[in-house]
């Protein structure tokens, strides 16, 4: 109800425009519009994806919504996801020759493209832990995960929140056609934002569960999915018998990859105050030291 009063506020305030030069009153108007109709944000980001220019699109993701949701949507972190795809990529913003430039303008469109075409969305759930053993995790319901060094990991916890995130197909389809057709090296900057995005959307709604819990003095451990370290990829089927995937429009290959390819399915463990810390990572417990997706520890 505050974020509607406020909005009407800075309608009429932009509407008054013989206080006010033109572009601060159109840009009132806009916030205005965004926090009255704030408990309809994800329909709002929608529409702007699919109707609005590209520029429009990056100036929406990159100020607007900052400015409306203060941090509070879970989304895509744009901003992180470059810095992310420069480090990797070893893309230096100091480097002035003409390939460079020709990399970095190209990396500018793939990110304008790359918002137009993201499709967020997540679903989770909760189930509590019956039993944790040497090599494994017992949920409720009798429901069964294998994993030895998961299952040191959470002793102590008394529940898991599995979750499900995708920025759905687009990408992924935008980029497999520019890498088919003549422009490689923009079709691989696109996939590789895609991957990023999808782990910016993950570690967003990560970190709402953690701000959830902590709220009633619980911790919550980092999230892990099938795959990693030592839990079988084969029992994505399990997650998939406690959120049911196609709410988000995702399904499961025979050998248990997911379609569309930018999602991540993923769990954290919860327990009392102090058993779990956010600082170190999931990858300090498992022994493939050479993984490409290992992060810091």
């Amino acid at each position: 109800m505050l974020a509607k009063l406020i909005g009407v506020i800075f309608i009429i305030i932009g509407i008054a425009g013989l206080l006010l030069p033109v572009i601060p009153g159109i840009l009132l108007i806009m916030v205005g519009v965004l926090l009255f109709f704030k408990d309809k944000e994800y329909e709002i980001i929608r529409l702007v994806n699919e109707k609005a220019p590209p520029y429009f699109v990056s100036f929406y993701h990159d100020f607007l919504s900052r400015i409306v949701n203060n941090g509070h949507l879970i989304g895509v972190d744009w901003a992180s996801v470059k810095n992310e795809l420069m480090k990797r990529e070893g893309i230096c913003s100091d480097d002035n020759s003409e390939r460079a430039r020709s990399i970095a303008k190209s990396l500018d469109e793939s990110l304008l493209k790359a918002k137009a075409l993201s499709r967020p969305n997540y679903i989770r759930a909760v189930k509590n832990i019956t039993l944790t053993g040497e090599n494994f995790i017992e949920l409720e319901g009798g429901i069964r995960f294998s994993s030895g060094s998961i299952s040191k990991y959470i002793k102590g916890a008394s529940h898991i929140v599995v979750f499900l995130v995708t920025i759905g197909e687009r990408i992924e389809n935008a980029a497999s056609s520019l890498t088919k057709g003549k422009e490689p090296l923009e079709g691989y900057l696109l996939d590789r934002i895609g991957s990023f995005a999808v782990e910016s959307l993950a570690d967003a709604v990560e970190e709402k569960i953690r701000k959830d819990y902590l709220a009633v003095r619980k911790s919550v451990s980092r999230r892990y999915s099938p795959g990693y370290c030592d839990w079988p990829i084969e029992e994505q089927r399990i997650l998939a018998e406690i959120i049911d995937f196609s709410k988000i429009g995702i399904s499961l290959t025979e050998s248990c990859m997911m379609h569309p390819k930018k999602s991540i399915s993923a769990m954290v463990a919860v327990a009392d105050s102090g058993v779990f810390t956010k600082s170190g990572s999931t990858c300090e417990i498992c022994e493939k030291k050479d993984c490409s997706y290992r992060r810091d520890t």
